[in-house]
């Protein structure tokens, strides 16, 4: 089952200097974090809420990339087969996860260009909020000023997006699966399909398209 606009909005490119970040910073996270997310991967949703402040209600996500459409299916049976060769051992399937999301995240010729996605509790207000009204924005912030890395430098983003909610189908089933080596099997979830429309810079007040 799936929510959100869809045939009537064709989601664009997300800029490539956002995509090839999100890799990287994914891949520098397993090597050197062990996996824990760095911020750059944990953006601001702003979704319409009529009678929440001014309208808009804001919630801190963790959000993934999707591999691109031709090798969706066998990623996710990777990612199944990662999590049953080990059911039973958390330990075990997490650290085969790490391992294997080292080499996963070589290239952004390997993943989705239009697309960021996350994984909520199928019935919490910012689910809810995107099926009434799809439009929504992911704002990144890294105030870091001192970190000159490719990874950790300044950015401040917004990714304007029409959202897709999935409780089922093969988008679903590759972020569930995925999510699951590292949180175990969780109920009553549903997928955010985040098309991207477009980006801005908002740094100290700009808003500089992308």
């Amino acid at each position: 089952m799936s929510f959100g606009i869809r045939s009537s909005v064709t989601s664009a490119p997300l800029p490539a200097e956002f995509l090839d970040w999100q890799v990287k910073l994914r891949r520098w996270t397993m090597e050197h974090r062990n996996g824990s997310p760095h911020a750059g991967v944990a953006p601001v949703l702003a979704v319409r809420q009529p009678g929440v402040g001014p309208g808009v209600a804001l919630h801190s996500l963790i959000v993934g990339l999707l591999p691109r459409a031709d090798r969706l299916a066998a990623k996710t049976a990777e990612f199944r087969a990662l999590y049953e060769s080990g059911e039973g051992r958390a330990r075990v399937i997490y650290d085969r996860g790490i391992e294997y999301l080292r080499s996963y995240y070589a290239s952004a010729d390997d993943f989705d260009p239009h697309v960021v996605t996350s994984l909520l509790p199928r019935d919490t207000p910012a689910v809810r909020a995107l099926r009434a009204d799809a439009r929504c924005a992911l704002l990144f912030y890294v105030f870091d000023l001192d970190d000159r890395s490719e990874e950790g430098r300044f950015r401040c983003l917004q990714v304007n997006c029409h959202a897709e909610v999935h409780e089922d189908g093969p988008l679903f089933e590759n972020v569930w699966w995925h999510n699951t080596l590292f949180h175990g099997k969780l109920d009553e979830q549903a997928m955010l399909c985040f098309r991207h429309v477009s980006t801005y810079d908002t740094r100290f007040g700009m808003l500089e398209p992308l």
